[in-house]
């Protein structure tokens, strides 16, 4: 046993420290994308709040994300596949307009995939939002604003855009797109995808 765990290790060390390998770490999009950080590199992740992998990453991308140098650009955009997914991109947008991402993203996540609240449902999500602080009467105003109705159309088109087939997938300079991976390994990657749009290759 302890060989095997010696060995495991080991494979994971040198896995950690391995030089980016398209079609194992990443691929190039078929379609690059426009980007809208001027002079700086953008990183998008896509994810869902329904996944749990997107869950299990996040911690390791919120102290990423807090440490990233000023020459990137970070965000986030919540999948829209079908009709069902429609909810939780307006939610989403709506915490992005009420400027609640912060405070909400991470609660959000975890409502939905350890304690399986809807908050893709009105219902859920007004008897949720209180539990979180949130004044439930302006917020519900945001979300069923006409204004929200055009986020989801736009997250719905860019998820097309960028071919997003899983969940989380991190872009990097609207041209690669990482594979599935551990967190540490995956935020690796993306500095590393970073480093090689920062450097014109």
């Amino acid at each position: 046993m302890k060989k095997w765990l010696f060995a495991a290790l080991c494979l994971s060390s040198s896995l950690a420290h391995a030089e980016l390998v398209e079609g194992r770490d990443y691929t190039v999009l078929a379609k690059p994308q426009p980007t809208l950080a001027a002079g700086k590199v953008e990183v998008i992740e896509f994810f869902s709040y329904t996944c749990i992998h997107c869950y299990n990453l996040d911690p390791a991308l919120e102290a990423w994300r807090k440490k990233l140098p000023a020459k990137v650009q970070f965000r986030r955009e919540q999948i829209v596949w079908n009709k069902p997914m429609e909810g939780f991109a307006r939610l989403f947008a709506t915490m992005n307009a009420t400027k609640t991402l912060d405070k909400l993203h991470h609660p959000a996540l975890e409502a939905v995939v350890q304690k399986k609240i809807n908050l893709a449902e009105e219902a859920e999500l007004s008897k949720w939002l209180p539990t979180q602080g949130v004044a439930v009467a302006p917020f519900m105003a945001t979300y069923k604003s006409f204004a929200m109705n055009a986020q989801i159309a736009r997250t719905a088109k860019i998820t097309r855009d960028y071919a997003i087939m899983g969940t989380p997938t991190i872009i990097v300079g609207g041209k690669y797109a990482t594979e599935p991976a551990e967190p540490a390994r995956l935020l690796q990657v993306v500095d590393e995808l970073v480093a090689k749009v920062a450097a014109g290759k």
